[in-house]
């Protein structure tokens, strides 16, 4: 591939170099696909399943997940979840992915007119059918065959 020389002020170099840097590694993100989404859920501990799982629930079915109450859901504490979350976010990074859940802070009104910020955990809609179906599929594979359930 040829080079082209660009003139860039030289006050300007550093923040043309962090851009360049940024569009290369953007450019090498691959979209998540199912059979990567498998394998991740195969990977990961019960707790990060679970997180995956309550997100894709709460994105498939057009809601929002608060923070808090998907710790109360998997029993575990605000800052847990959200260690998690960095986690499996940091694991993407890793084999070029983009973020598994993101993260937004929105802005609600108490009932006494205050106003307080909330953390709201999303997915992907594509990302979110991959994990249900990878969710089923666990859940399939670990259920006795039928019939044998008391045996």
């Amino acid at each position: 591939m040829p080079y082209v020389m660009v003139p860039v002020p030289e006050e300007h170099v550093e923040e043309v170099m962090q851009f360049i840097l940024r569009a290369r590694a953007s450019a090498s993100i691959q979209p998540w696909d199912r059979e990567s989404i498998f394998t991740l859920f195969d990977d990961v501990d019960e707790p990060s399943r679970s997180l995956l799982a309550f997100v894709a629930r709460a994105s498939v079915d057009g809601g929002e997940l608060v923070d808090a109450e998907a710790a109360r859901k998997i029993q575990l504490t605000v800052r847990e979840i959200l260690a998690i979350r960095s986690e499996l976010n940091r694991l993407a990074k890793e084999v070029s992915r983009p973020p598994l859940i993101t993260l937004r802070s929105i802005t609600e009104q108490l009932p006494n007119g205050r106003l307080t910020d909330k953390r709201v955990l999303q997915m992907a809609p594509e990302v979110a059918d991959f994990v249900r179906e990878a969710e089923q599929a666990e859940l399939l594979d670990a259920a006795p065959p039928l019939g044998r359930a008391n045996e």
